[in-house]
């Protein structure tokens, strides 16, 4: 018996990953959707999908389950797109890093019988492109997935088998909730970085950066992730991301004042409460 298709739209690193790891485990025959011919070639000649398609009509014809790999913004406009293409009995999810305008888009698009499971997956790294695939780069990882009340429970439970066959834990919360958590800990530490890479490395020069360490590296690692996806995630979780940015610099007005005071006291009951709130997220 022919297996259902599963269409990843988009060949990232992470729609790439998903469809390697997808394929091996057999319960789709997988197909990937590529605007890059060269992208959908390597994924076929190094057997990371069954099929390819340069076409959104055809790459979804007859797919069990649809999932958007693009960046935030282009999962909104390939919503819209899809709207015409999906029939009922279709079910179509995402992997973007925001949730509430892309379930709002969705509501807006696809048309009834179709639902749409919005999934974020805490997995990546800062490279980018179907040549950075991971094909295990989501086992023992959690991914997100943010139903409506109205969703399909059946829906529901075919996104998170998609999920389970990669080795990712499910949660599920609010795509605003989703929102407000991501701000804090994930699109927050990148902007962060981002900061941090553009405020130390004009000032070092080529001494300076020889004595740069492994702190450094790794408050910035992520600051190489790629700028136009993380132009969209700044944008499109504006506000959730603002006030993660003030506390972050009230935080930092704080130890700066300290500092400048030469508040011993202070400065000590300021690193210790940061250690302590740094224990409380990873615990050995």
């Amino acid at each position: 018996m022919t297996p259902p298709v599963l269409t990843v739209v988009g060949l990232g690193l992470i729609g790439g990953s998903l469809a390697a790891s997808v394929r091996t485990g057999g319960r789709w025959r997988v197909r990937a959707v590529d605007r890059r011919m060269s992208s959908l070639e390597y994924a076929l000649g190094r057997g990371f999908i069954d099929e390819a398609s340069a076409d959104l009509s055809a790459g979804v014809q007859g797919a069990e389950l649809v999932v958007l790999a693009a960046p935030v913004r282009a999962i909104r406009e390939l919503l819209g797109e899809l709207g015409g293409l999906v029939v009922p009995g279709q079910v179509v999810t995402d992997v973007g890093s925001t949730k509430a305008s892309i379930v709002a888009a969705a509501r807006a698009a696809l048309p009834p019988g179709v639902p749409f499971v919005g999934g974020h997956p805490i997995a990546g790294t800062e490279r980018s492109g179907v040549q950075a695939v991971v094909p295990g780069l989501f086992e023992g990882r959690t991914c997100v997935l943010t139903p409506e009340p109205d969703t399909p429970a059946a829906a529901v439970a075919t996104v998170t088998e998609l999920w389970h066959a990669v080795g990712a834990q499910v949660l599920s919360l609010e795509a605003e909730e989703h929102d407000r958590v991501l701000a804090l800990v994930s699109h927050l530490p990148h902007a962060v970085a981002f900061s941090l890479a553009a405020a130390v490395a004009p000032g070092l020069g080529a001494k300076g950066a020889a004595l740069a360490g492994p702190s450094l590296a790794s408050g910035t690692r992520v600051a190489e992730s790629p700028a136009a996806v993380w132009r969209d995630i700044c944008l499109e979780n504006r506000e959730p991301l603002l006030q993660a940015i003030d506390a972050f610099g009230e935080r930092l007005a704080e130890l700066r004042a300290a500092v400048a005071a030469g508040d011993e006291a202070a400065l000590m009951d300021f690193l210790c409460r940061a250690a302590e709130a740094r224990g409380t997220l990873w615990r050995p």
